[in-house]
């Protein structure tokens, strides 16, 4: 496709063009010739036109668009998997980075938390552009900027530049919520469900992938190692999404001013009750979540445990069973009931896993087993409903949903890991897991308030039923098919505009 007003990559290479003045000149000047011709691309430009160039089978075709493949779905999932794991390969190993950087376990902490803070500075500031840059592109960028970064954190022997590169590249550590709203427009409407489940999975799973290799790695070489690891993943990423990653015209072609864009995260936010309520859920889930899992590492390295960092590690073994039910349960359970009662399941589960788990897990280990097992579970089931909800909402601005979302959830996970610390180091285990009781509450109360159909903030009008049945389930996919006939025909317009523009080019 030709290049858009947007900065939308070549299919090609892009060759020097003479400027108007230059071919003016050499048009009068022929004996002037060898004066005149532009000077020769320079290393970076053409390191630029090979990161912004679009293998052929990757290229957007309005009349044939690239179809969404399993492989596809499979590659996003691998994608996002071991990029999210950048943000917690550092939770099993922190009693080694205070030793080896000569602080606290306290002051060790602060690696996950500036982590988990970089990437909510990231969620709010660059994934709105997904709404106006050509994704395939602006993915790439990043994942080759935190790449390169990276390098840095294998090898200072600095805390404290340890801890800016771990914010800076925690920065750039978004590109899984660009493809999330990607797999959104791809997928065909009848499987946007489960594909998002898919990549969702994968998202969680590099959550406690990250925790079990950093584990394992740790146990038998230097901690160093793991992010060694990780460096080369990040290489291979760039490259699997360069070969194989789709391209997709920007949802806006037009664009949109960029303190614009922000503003109406603000705007929709304040607007789609739907939205808010899913916000707190998520910021409620994800502050238990980390909470659990940092501190678990502090639990199981002390007494009567002593496990070594190999076992700590394996731990992620349960989260990583249980997350692979997700998609299957989003095909048979959550894409028959009403987002809302999914989310409710998902937190009744949570409840019971981390009751059993808080006051059992200080003489038995199967407490921090079962707890494991449960809150993960629970936590994918709410968040795949809370996504398929949302994400229905305004389809040309699902990146600042997405980033709405996203933004409250993690600063959930900044809460977890900071409150979860501090608690557990005030109180120990059974305080820091009575905390996560509370915010799970706390979740199903907000879920109490506003009902699947209520149209205000608080209420439950329209009714109690659970399934996607009989006239409900017929208005939903009426609804749904009106919103992407309506999404499509304005897309296409667009498309169609830009491309006229190429054209006259």
């Amino acid at each position: 496709m030709a290049s858009s007003q947007l900065g939308r990559a070549n299919p090609e290479p892009p060759e020097p063009v003479p400027t108007p003045a230059t071919s003016s000149l050499s048009a009068a000047s022929p004996e002037r010739k060898d004066d005149t011709t532009s000077s020769p691309p320079t290393k970076w430009q053409q390191l630029w036109s090979i990161i912004s160039y679009t293998p052929k089978r990757c290229r957007y075709n309005a009349a044939n668009p690239p179809r969404f493949t399993i492989w596809s779905n499979l590659l996003f999932a691998f994608a996002g998997a071991f990029t999210v794991a950048n943000l917690y390969y550092s939770h099993p190993i922190l009693h080694l980075l205070a030793g080896e950087f000569g602080v606290s376990n306290e002051r060790a902490s602060l690696i996950p938390t500036l982590a988990q803070a970089g990437y909510a500075s990231g969620l709010l500031f660059l994934c709105p552009l997904g709404d106006v840059l050509p994704r395939r592109l602006y993915v790439l960028a990043l994942v080759l900027f935190t790449a390169t970064v990276w390098l840095g954190l294998c090898l200072t022997n600095s805390f404290s530049v340890f801890c800016f590169l771990t914010y800076l590249t925690s920065v750039t550590t978004v590109t899984p919520q660009l493809m999330l709203p990607l797999v959104g427009d791809l997928a065909p409407s009848h499987r946007r469900a489960t594909a998002l489940s898919v990549v969702s999975s994968g998202l969680m799973l590099g959550l406690l992938f990250a925790r079990l290799l950093s584990g394992v790695v740790t146990e038998y070489t230097s901690w160093r190692n793991i992010y060694w690891l990780s460096f080369g993943l990040q290489y291979l990423i760039f490259a699997l999404l360069w070969l194989f990653m789709p391209d997709y015209p920007s949802t806006n072609p037009d664009g949109i001013n960029y303190f614009r864009i922000l503003y109406s995260i603000l705007e929709i936010f304040f607007t789609h009750p739907l939205l808010v309520q899913a916000c707190l859920v998520g910021f409620c889930t994800s502050t238990t979540f980390t909470g659990f899992w940092t501190t678990l590492t502090f639990l199981l390295s002390a007494p009567p445990y002593e496990y070594s960092t190999l076992v700590i590690g394996l731990f992620a073994l349960i989260g990583i069973a249980s997350m692979c039910l997700g998609p299957l349960w989003s095909l048979y359970i959550t894409d028959r009931l009403i987002p809302l009662f999914s989310v409710i399941l998902g937190l009744l589960i949570c409840v019971t896993g981390t009751c059993i788990g808080t006051y059992t897990g200080t003489f038995t280990v199967a407490g921090p087993v079962i707890q494991a097992f449960f809150l993960d579970f629970g936590i994918q089931t709410a968040v795949i409903a809370n996504r398929s909800a949302i994400y229905s909402i305004l389809p040309q601005a699902r990146n600042r949903i997405n980033t709405a979302y996203m933004i409250t959830a993690f600063f959930g996970q900044l809460t977890g890991t900071a409150v979860g610390n501090h608690v557990f180091a005030m109180g120990g285990w059974k305080s820091s897991g009575s905390t996560s009781v509370g915010f799970l509450l706390g979740a199903l109360l907000i879920c109490a308030l506003r009902g699947p159909r209520e149209k205000g903030w608080v209420g439950w009008t329209g009714g109690w039923a659970v399934r996607k049945a009989g006239d409900v389930a017929r208005k939903g996919d009426e609804e749904k098919g009106d919103g992407d006939k309506k999404e499509n025909e304005a897309l296409g317009e667009k498309r169609q505009e830009v491309g006229e523009k190429d054209e006259r080019k």
